[in-house]
C-alpha cells in the first residue's frame, strides 16, 4: 500500500481547523491510506444515535470537499462515496512581489 504521510497529516488538520472531526472518536467521517492519495469517508458502524442519514453524509461530504479545495487540494468522490484527495498538480503561484499600479495624472 502506498502511504502519504505527508498529506493525510495535512488533510486531517485542515478539517481540524475547519472544525470538522475525523479523528478517533464518536464521528463516523474517517480519513484513511488510498494508492493515489488520502480518502474521506464513513466507517461503516453506526454511532451512538444510529448511522447519519443520506442528507446529512452528502452535507457534511460537500463541506469536506470545499474546505480541501480551498486548501488547493484536488477532490474527486469515488464510486464507493469517498472523497480521493490528492495533491495539486501544479501549485498555486504567489507573485513573490505585488503589481505596481501604474501613476495617475489628475489634470
Amino acid at each position: 500500500m502506498v502511504d502519504h504521510p505527508e498529506l493525510f497529516e495535512d488533510v486531517t488538520a485542515a478539517l481540524a481547523r475547519a472544525g470538522i472531526d475525523a479523528g478517533p472518536g464518536p464521528s463516523l467521517l474517517r480519513i484513511g491510506h488510498r494508492p493515489p492519495g488520502v480518502a474521506v469517508g464513513w466507517s461503516p458502524g453506526e454511532g451512538p444515535d444510529g448511522p447519519p442519514s443520506r442528507g446529512a453524509r452528502e452535507a457534511v461530504s460537500g463541506a469536506v470537499a470545499v474546505v480541501l479545495r480551498e486548501c488547493g487540494y484536488l477532490v474527486a468522490e469515488t464510486a464507493g462515496g469517498e472523497l480521493l484527495v490528492t495533491p495539486a498538480a501544479t501549485p498555486v503561484a504567489v507573485p513573490a512581489e505585488p503589481e505596481t499600479v501604474p501613476e495617475q495624472w489628475w489634470g
